[in-house]
């Protein structure tokens, strides 16, 4: 029986993939001149920033210049936190009682930026997670298996709601069942049908939506 609730984090609780992308393409475009960034880095959707980056270097034949990682996160972190927008009525997710944890790729400050944002740090009951916690993020498992053990509840209790097929692999592979949000401005045309093919129960665009989907999905 499905009883315990997870929720990604960029994309399902705050609108920042959009933020996120465009600080990337632009701090990435400075170090890497002989480049066009946009060519190569048509989105970030779902993936670790860093190996982004990794990857850009490779394609220019060029190194990632010391201390640039970390200057990315920190100008991210900030833009997100200044810019980005809570999800259309997340507070409908936020009050959910089975609601227990958020999984992230993202970094933990930026996490718990975000959670405080929407209001989640109010609750005493929903703890935080981030793959700075873990040695593979997602489409690895080990961010989710990390929720369940810290949860200690069984993975085949547990709904993850997830915006990227990245996310969807983790928990699915974690041993876990999937619902899909399509709600945030990044997602692209058809993205529902490929979360579909991807093995999710289900998929929503509108948090309003979340309640019903729920009930017939579960027995809380």
């Amino acid at each position: 029986m499905l009883t315990t609730l997870i929720s990604d984090c960029d994309g399902v609780l705050v609108d920042s993939e959009v933020v996120a992308f465009e600080v990337l393409v632009r701090e990435a475009q400075a170090i890497f001149p002989q480049m066009d960034v946009n060519l190569h880095l048509t989105s970030a959707f779902g993936q670790k920033t860093e190996e982004l980056v990794r990857q850009l270097a490779v394609k220019a034949n060029a190194l990632i210049p010391e201390g640039f990682l970390l200057h990315l996160r920190q100008v991210t972190d900030a833009t997100i936190e200044a810019q980005a927008k809570a999800v259309a009525d997340v507070s409908i997710l936020v009050a959910l009682p089975e609601l227990k944890a958020v999984a992230s790729n993202s970094g933990m400050a930026r996490v718990r930026a975000a959670a405080k944002l929407v209001g989640l740090l109010n609750r005493g009951d929903v703890q935080i997670f981030s793959a700075d916690q873990v040695e593979n993020p997602k489409p690895a498992p080990d961010l989710y298996h990390l929720v369940a053990q810290s949860l200690a509840v069984p993975p085949q209790s547990c709904l993850v709601i997830e915006d990227s097929l990245s996310g969807v692999v983790a928990a699915q592979k974690a041993g876990m069942q999937v619902i899909g949000f399509t709600g945030g401005a990044h997602i692209p045309a058809g993205h529902d049908d490929a979360l579909r093919q991807a093995g999710v129960l289900d998929v929503f665009q509108h948090m309003k939506d979340l309640p019903l989907m729920l009930k017939k999905l579960t027995r809380w």
